[in-house]
């Protein structure tokens, strides 16, 4: 029986193609616009869109346009009209030529200046415009059960969250509230006020202010107020992921109902992490904070909230999401661990 030969490479090939449709598409003068290399020794010639968020688009005349973990670029090369962004906050226009040891060379051609540079000193490649407008997010979720007959339960919960955001500054209000009743006996009663303002000093790194005001009956915790600032850092920001983490100090001041009343200085940790599936459509969510008490660091309070939220009409979606807190000296009388499945409906933006 004859045997098809199938295992040889195909690059070649390939390679040579791009070229002839590089000189097709790109005529003299210009077919050499921009090159990249991969750390698998891939060379791509073409025109860099864009680099922002670690990812470099490039439009490549075989492959049209496609995007590229700049983490595997170990050569690159620009054309001479190249938007260059610096971690510094300059801008020039040049070409742009960096090598496999990491050294960046910035080719101002008619000004007849040149910058060596590294690497990590480049923040973006022809990023896009800035627009100063304030954009506003966000969603208002409402979900409960009133049942009637062998049992007598009720119900309610209400979550939401309003962001309004400049590239320089970002305004953050949250609200979460839970009541149940199980045949005329309160099981659950609790509400928490979040609000946080940032004000970034690059595109990643911002200072944050916060304030926060929680009461939780059932938890003998007739009002806990807290004050903080600290440092925090926009890992991912666009229109698929979200992810921040952050740092930072303050003082809570607890008002008990029947337990003595204590004040106290925190550290406190937090990450977000929001991301979009199936055409921007479906939101995973993941928000975590651990507040722990400097006076007595066995005292943490941790918190989790994760869940989904589907579309189900136009701007309307259902929600699903875990609460749950843990905090490790409660009063006495009360578990470490309160935990809620919450299933919602809600209108977001």
């Amino acid at each position: 029986m004859r045997k098809c030969r199938r295992t040889r490479s195909f690059k070649p090939v390939l390679f040579a193609s791009l070229s002839v449709y590089s000189l097709l598409f790109f005529p003299s003068g210009v077919a050499h616009a921009a090159t990249l290399t991969l750390k698998n020794g891939d060379k791509i010639t073409g025109k860099v869109i864009q680099l922002t968020d670690d990812q470099i688009e490039f439009k490549s005349a075989v492959f049209g346009k496609v995007q590229v973990p700049f983490k595997k670029v170990v050569q690159l090369t620009s054309d001479d009209n190249t938007l260059i962004e610096l971690k510094d906050g300059r801008t020039v226009t040049g070409k742009v030529t960096l090598d496999d040891q990491g050294h960046l060379l910035v080719d101002q051609g008619s000004l007849g200046q040149s910058t060596l540079l590294t690497r990590n000193d480049l923040e973006a490649l022809n990023p896009p415009v800035v627009d100063n407008s304030v954009k506003y997010t966000g969603h208002f979720n409402v979900g409960g059960s009133y049942n009637r007959g062998n049992s007598r339960d009720d119900l309610l919960n209400i979550n939401g969250e309003f962001v309004a955001r400049t590239p320089q500054n970002r305004y953050t209000v949250g609200l979460e509230l839970n009541e149940a009743k199980s045949d005329g006996v309160k099981t659950t009663s609790n509400s928490r006020l979040i609000t946080q303002y940032d004000a970034f000093l690059t595109k990643k790194d911002y200072l944050f202010v916060n304030f926060q005001a929680e009461k939780d009956s059932i938890a003998d915790l007739n009002l806990r107020t807290s004050l903080g600032g600290g440092y925090g850092r926009q890992f991912i920001d666009n229109d698929l992921t979200q992810f921040s983490g952050q740092a930072g100090l303050g003082y809570v001041n607890e008002d008990n109902i029947v337990a003595a009343d204590r004040s106290f200085p925190t550290l406190t940790l937090g990450l977000k992490y929001d991301h979009k599936f199936f055409n921007k459509k479906v939101v995973f969510f993941n928000h975590s904070t651990l507040d722990t008490n400097l006076q007595d660091t066995k005292d943490m309070l941790f918190r989790n909230r994760l869940g989904l939220r589907v579309p189900v009409a136009d701007h309307v979606n259902v929600s699903t999401q875990l609460n749950v807190d843990y905090d490790n000296e409660p009063v006495p009388g009360n578990k470490k661990t309160d935990s809620a499945l919450i299933f919602s409906v809600g209108y977001g933006f």
